[in-house]
């Protein structure tokens, strides 16, 4: 929902969504100057929901109270809504207190505006009121005979413009003092801190920012920290990880680790908390300097669980790796052993009692752990940066008449790759508006999927565009650990491709691009005769920025 807030103080005022993370929340106090405080510091100039606004328009009130209320909106369904703003009205209330404390008892009421079938009326009354009942209970209750006792005991009904109001047997409570937040997941966190003082808590939810901290320590009335107990009611680490986190210092003193390792835990996404743990317990970290080391490496391991002999390692990667056209039929002519030999002989390996590990990265800050816990040297960091290119399609809906002016069709009209090579810094500000938090560390592998060694040897790759014999083309630039095979590079190439259509390129080529005066929108995947290919393949003799390995 759009609320216009402006700062009373300096008469600021913007547009923002709400709600909004935490990250934009400290962003756009800044921007407005709005400093944390319990008190009133902002004004309501506007809201986009006429329902909202006819509470809130031309009030003054705590903008991150207001932040709480759009939290506890922005989880309730059509129905939900319907009685809050039905209850609102009915109470008149006047606060975004008074707002917060409805939304913590709308099953308190059931609101009805269809008195068509009283048998479905008095049902969903019934689970408005009990909040979960089985299906088979809900279908044999009379919703008719429900409905009438609930009429009769609502007397004076309560008329509201979304209809009436029937209180239940529900107690209406006072959840929300003015001051201290209840306890409230909008999003899934990575973990709950309870910070509390003076028999009073409010909760922050990690990772969090400065600015979340400053304004609990306002809540509870204290100037630090230190001042307050702290305790994790709930987290998504792995057990050995929350160990390490939580060992060397107390909470309060430990919040920017705690930061640190939630919001490295959210990038990793939960689809990865598997791998971690297993990543732990090959490599065993015992301090929070080797995790760090290792979260932001991760990726650069390769896990072979339960092959702990060199012929079995040797079996793995010619049976069942895919590197190998393999015939079962000829496997006892195979020398496994020998060639297991081989492959560790020219790779950083080690076994370990969870089976064995391969390292393809360069991070020195996991020297020291690399070395005590596997016996791995961290080879020279030499990076070697790979290119494929594609060509590129664009479109615009803007003409040019004979005098050389622009007007707008209602057509799409071709923009050639000669043309968009006029437009290049453009479309390069065009992709880095377009580029994502998340996408930070990893590039566009962050979105890729399987533990491999693609996964391990490709440390990042990102889309851009160059100028090749005058014509613009989109460039997929990778970022490897080690060179790539056919396999890998062809699994990459499909990842790419994925990205390019229906991923990070999909979305891209939505987007319009102000170029000498015209709207344009460049597409990763719509010219003819698409292809990815390598800088040898496009005829370019030399990559820019090209790097060459170093001994391994």
């Amino acid at each position: 929902m759009r609320i216009t807030i402006q700062n009373p103080e300096n008469e600021r005022k913007e547009s923002l969504w709400f709600p909004w993370k935490a990250e934009d929340f400290e962003k756009a106090c800044l921007g407005l100057e709005i400093l944390p405080s319990t008190e009133s510091n902002c004004t309501i100039v506007d809201v986009s929901d006429e329902r909202l606004s006819t509470f809130l328009k031309d009030k003054t009130c705590n903008i991150d109270e207001l932040d709480y209320l759009m939290k506890r909106l922005d989880s309730f369904d059509r129905d939900e809504l319907q009685t809050f703003y039905a209850m609102a009205y009915q109470e008149k209330a006047e606060t975004t207190a008074d707002l917060i404390n409805i939304t913590f008892n709308t099953h308190c009421y059931s609101l009805v505006a269809d008195f068509s079938d009283l048998d479905a009326v008095g049902k969903k009354m019934y689970l408005t009121e009990q909040g979960a009942v089985s299906e088979k209970e809900l279908q044999e209750f009379n919703g008719r005979a429900y409905f009438e006792k609930l009429l009769a005991g609502n007397p004076n009904s309560l008329i509201t413009p979304y209809g009436i109001l029937y209180q239940n047997k529900n107690p209406i409570q006072t959840i929300y003092d003015g001051m201290h937040f209840p306890l409230y997941h909008w999003q899934d966190e990575i973990a709950e801190l309870e910070v509390g003082k003076d028999g009073y808590i409010q909760f922050l939810y990690l990772p969090c920012t400065q600015m979340q901290i400053e304004y609990a320590l306002l809540r509870l009335d204290a100037d630090a920290l230190s001042e307050c107990s702290l305790s994790l009611t709930s987290d998504h680490f792995p057990d050995r990880m929350l160990e390490i986190i939580t060992s060397e210092k107390p909470l309060w003193e430990n919040i920017d680790n705690l930061n640190y390792f939630a919001t490295k835990f959210r990038e990793i996404g939960t689809q990865e908390e598997s791998y971690v743990e297993k990543l732990m317990d090959f490599v065993k970290p015992g301090n929070q300097r080797d995790l760090k080391a290792l979260l932001d490496s991760m990726y650069e391991f390769e896990l072979f669980p339960d092959i702990h002999t060199v012929e079995e390692y040797g079996k793995c990667i010619i049976c069942e790796s895919g590197h190998f056209e393999y015939d079962e039929n000829l496997e006892e002519y195979i020398d496994f052993e020998h060639y297991g030999q081989q492959k560790i002989a020219n790779e950083n390996g080690a076994f370990t009692e969870k089976g064995y590990v391969l390292y393809h990265g360069y991070n020195a800050e996991l020297a020291q752990v690399l070395w005590e816990q596997l016996g791995m040297e961290i080879p020279k960091q030499d990076f070697q940066e790979l290119k494929l290119y594609m060509p590129l399609s664009g479109t615009t809906y803007y003409d040019e008449n004979d005098y050389g002016d622009l007007y707008q069709v209602d057509y799409k009209i071709e923009v050639c790759p000669d043309e968009l090579a006029e437009y290049k810094d453009e479309i390069l500000q065009g992709i880095e508006k377009n580029a994502l938090s998340e996408e930070t560390e990893r590039g566009l592998m962050r979105y890729y999927c399987d533990q491999d060694s693609v996964n391990a040897k490709v440390n990042r790759y990102d889309f851009s565009v160059e100028e090749v014999n005058g014509q613009l083309m989109g460039v997929a630039s990778l970022i490897l650990n080690a060179p790539l095979d056919d396999r890998e590079l062809a699994r990459i190439k499909d990842e790419i491709t994925g990205q390019a259509s229906d991923g990070w390129g999909e979305g891209f080529e939505q987007r319009e691009i102000r170029c000498n005066g015209k709207e344009v929108y460049v597409s990763f995947w719509s010219a003819k005769n698409w292809s990815l290919q390598t800088a040898e393949e496009v005829g370019i003799k030399q990559q820019n920025h090209d790097m060459k390995f170093g001994g391994m």
